[in-house]
């Protein structure tokens, strides 16, 4: 006979997952819509080629400066985001990332952890181990946000440190922003995509 408590345990523990797993893909989402630049419902070749545009044009990187850059902004979306895959939808973006964390969560997180690592050393320009607001103006106008108002709020959810964000804490919150399946903790970078900031 099937015990009715044990069956009523995995119901939850099933329940949750689906809860937790929901939380995530809703993040997810709207990393997909940070990452399609163009706005095209598909993240393409051409998104990595205005990112590495952007860049250039918001740094005023000389021509030299400026194809050192796009080879390294690049090789991440290559790496991270396209994965040989010529075009991913939202529901290609949303699956592939849902059988990783499955898969395993640790990998999971410290591919994450890469992910951010990554691109903060491109954005942090000057070096400083920290994110300025110009900094992190510049780097969200290169994702195609135009809106210095809005970016600013996004910015002062961190609670910078003296003008700055902490890389380390920068950092941190994004990962969690990824990978978190705590809902009760949204975090600055969650908070700033459901607020309209970003």
């Amino acid at each position: 006979m099937k015990n009715p408590c044990l069956a009523g345990f995995f119901i939850q523990k099933s329940e949750l997952h689906l809860k937790e797993m929901d939380f995530l893909k809703t993040k997810w989402s709207y990393w997909f819509t940070l990452l399609d630049v163009n706005n095209d419902g598909l993240i393409t070749r051409e998104d990595v080629c205005q990112t590495a545009r952007n860049f250039s044009v918001e740094e005023h990187l000389d021509e030299a400066s400026g194809k050192l850059a796009a080879k390294k902004i690049s090789q991440w979306w290559e790496k991270y985001i396209l994965k040989d895959k010529a075009s991913l939808t939202k529901e290609d973006f949303l699956h592939r990332l849902e059988n990783e964390y499955i898969d395993n969560q640790e990998n999971f997180i410290a591919q994450m952890k890469a992910v951010i690592k990554d691109i903060s050393e491109i954005v942090d320009v000057d070096k400083t181990k920290s994110i300025t607001l110009d900094n992190y103006v510049k780097a969200f106008k290169v994702w195609g946000h135009e809106d210095d108002t809005l970016l600013q709020r996004s910015f002062k959810l961190y609670n910078p440190i003296n003008g700055a964000i902490p890389i380390n804490q920068y950092e941190n919150d994004w990962v969690a922003f990824y990978s978190s399946a705590d809902s009760s903790n949204p975090g600055p970078v969650l908070e700033s995509f459901e607020s309209g900031f970003l």
